[in-house]
């Protein structure tokens, strides 16, 4: 029952939304769901999206990292990077 419960509170959190997008796009949207890959277009979509989403967040991650580093502050945490990440100590 909890999951039931689950999924209708998922399905509650959905919203429906308007897109543009080429013809090649819309026919090879069509020939995945065709194809049975996707029960969808919706579905294709929210696929589509969440992958985005994550590599845009791994992106931003990345560039923190980046400017965390340029700015001298990562040459303090070798030490304990070497030890988590391959064992070994300083």
């Amino acid at each position: 029952m909890s999951s039931k419960l689950c999924y209708l509170s998922m399905a509650q959190r959905r919203q429906k939304a308007v897109f543009t997008a080429d013809a090649e796009q819309l026919r090879q949207i069509r020939l995945a769901v065709q194809s049975r890959r996707y029960r969808s277009a919706s579905e294709l979509l929210r696929e589509a999206i969440d992958e985005k989403l994550e590599r845009l967040r791994r992106e931003r991650l990345a560039a923190q990292v980046d400017r965390y580093c340029d700015a001298g502050l990562g040459e303090e945490d070798n030490g304990l990077i070497d030890g988590q990440a391959f064992g070994r100590r300083r």
